[in-house]
């Protein structure tokens, strides 16, 4: 029998371990995530392991529900001991779950800590862990150094000054990079998409009476962002808008949002579609990359959501994507004004096979150029990882893909790509096992380039 979290986990296979001895000291291009900039400037140094893991981390806080224990212990005022010990108490019935594994691998890789986490083990961990944090070694920027991640790209609205990027840039030996995430200016249905114009319109010092206005707006604040090492744009969404976009009729619904009069489905569904293609209309003239999330529903929990607010563990997978409406819209894009680099992530597992055939229709002149995204949130399970590596292999070419993402707000979730590469490893190394693909050099540079080299080159940024 196997030994826990030993040294052969998640590898398996003579050609896997050689693989993973190429991969596991690779450098980390983190090219999707949720951590503050500003904790990344003032260099915040976490006192416990209960505030490090538990103070943000809805993956955790969904499991804990599930446990029974209390919301006092999640979200709530408890201290951050009491909350550890309730999680380490809960952590046995996560057999099987990514968060499982990955509490471990980040005990493991940053106490060096090797027991299981449960109510046993709790006290000991706790105090351990507490002796390690009493150092300096807990800091934001340590832990990003440590992890050996040269480039953190992060989560941020147009409306953001973008201050503590600015304070950081040229300051460290990693890139902090802005990414422009546009969900808010894409949600012509929310019940505060005035307010958001409203903001809009303090930071670029102009009235937007327009859905023209509008994306002259955001294309100044692509300006700025640009000018900060912006390298792409994210939007997320439930699923694809099926309307073609008639800029005419999304200047009407943007007027009646702002007068907040209720929408048609119809009038949502264009405007949608038009402030996406002009969104992807400026990626492709600025040679940025194009990220477009799909099949989440988010705040399904509307008690939760009033008592929490978003991004507390509350959202779900939506239905499968909409192929018939994403291939017009990214046919759309293409005619129009040139389809930019693109990744396209998912929810729906359902939605795999077909979002990649359709993503191989647009491929372009750069290498992987339109592609399906990572394994990403409820899907970046083991099961998950290995589904999308085998399902990219078989309709994209997996020497194309940009590798894993780190989705997370927790400065130790880094872990999860040590994770990531040897699943992949042990994936690709079954292969060679099998004869299915060669080994040496050819298979070391397939997970070399998955695992760092094609996400910066993707993303068109180099190491410091």
């Amino acid at each position: 029998m196997k030994k826990f979290l030993d040294d052969d986990f998640m590898l398996a296979g003579e050609a896997a371990h050689e693989l993973y001895e190429e991969v596991c000291d690779l450098p980390i291009f983190d090219y999707h995530c949720h951590l503050s900039p500003k904790e990344i400037y003032e260099d915040r140094r976490f006192k416990n392991i209960g505030e490090l893991w538990l103070e943000a981390d809805h993956y955790k806080w969904r499991l804990m529900r599930q446990a029974g224990i209390d919301e006092k212990y999640i979200t709530g005022d408890a201290p951050y001991k009491e909350k550890f010990f309730k999680f380490a108490e809960a952590a046995p019935l996560f057999a099987g779950n990514p968060v499982y594994h990955w509490i471990h691998l980040e005990l493991k890789k940053y106490f060096g800590i090797a027991d299981p986490l449960c109510a046993d083990t709790a006290q000991e961990i706790w105090d351990e862990t507490l002796e390690q944090m009493s150092e300096d070694a807990f800091s934001a920027r340590t832990l990003i150094k440590g992890s050996g991640v040269d480039t953190v790209v992060t989560t941020d609205d147009p409306t953001s000054d973008l201050k503590y990027h600015k304070l950081l840039s040229g300051e460290e030996s990693f890139y902090v990079l802005p990414c422009f995430r546009a969900d808010r200016a894409l949600g012509v249905e929310k019940y505060d998409f005035d307010a958001y114009v409203r903001e809009l319109e303090r930071v670029c010092g102009k009235a937007i009476g327009s859905f023209d206005a509008l994306v002259a707006a955001l294309n100044d604040r692509l300006d700025y962002f640009e000018s900060m090492g912006c390298p792409a744009m994210d939007v997320s969404f439930e699923n694809f808008p099926a309307e073609s976009g008639d800029v005419k009729i999304a200047d009407i619904a943007f007027k009646k949002a702002r007068s907040r009069e209720r929408l048609t489905g119809c009038e949502i569904g264009h405007f949608k579609a038009a402030l996406l293609k002009a969104l992807a209309a400026q990626m492709m003239k600025r040679d940025m990359v194009m990220q477009l999330h799909t099949g989440v529903i988010r705040n399904v929990n509307g008690k939760a959501f009033r008592a929490f607010g978003a991004d507390s563990g509350i959202d779900s997978i939506g239905a499968g994507a909409d192929i018939a409406a994403a291939s017009r819209l990214l046919d759309a894009i293409n005619s129009e004004s040139g389809l930019p680099k693109t990744i396209v992530y998912t929810l729906n597992r359902a939605s795999y096979y077909p979002l990649a055939t359709l993503l191989g229709d647009f491929a372009g002149e750069t290498r992987g150029s339109v592609q399906l995204g990572a394994a990403w949130w409820f899907m970046d399970s083991a099961d998950g990882i290995r589904e999308q590596l085998k399902i990219y292999a078989n309709t994209l070419g997996l020497g194309t893909f940009n590798g894993m993402l780190t989705d997370s707000r927790s400065f130790t979730s880094y872990a999860r790509h040590d994770y990531f590469r040897r699943i992949l490893c042990s994936v690709v190394g079954k292969w060679i096992d099998k004869g299915e693909y060669p080994g040496g050099d050819m298979a070391k540079d397939l997970v070399r380039d998955i695992c760092y080299y094609n996400a910066r080159d993707f993303f068109g940024r180099t190491t410091k």
